[in-house]
């Protein structure tokens, strides 16, 4: 084994196994926001396209 070899392996070891993490408070905010700007997202998507498709829809009907 080379030197890159050996040193990569002695690197691999001398790393922890397990992680420790602090999540603080505003991160539980991000999320939150993060979800609600998704269903909003979700809202504007889904309702813009049926409103189209109703007005075509209707327009067909009314010939």
């Amino acid at each position: 084994m080379n030197a890159r070899h050996l040193s990569a392996v002695a690197l691999i070891l001398c790393v922890p196994l397990s992680a420790n993490a602090y999540v603080d408070p505003g991160s539980g905010m991000l999320i939150w926001q993060g979800l609600i700007a998704l269903v909003g997202a979700l809202i504007v998507f889904v309702r813009n396209p049926l409103a189209s498709v109703k007005r075509l829809i209707a327009r067909f009907k009314r010939k």
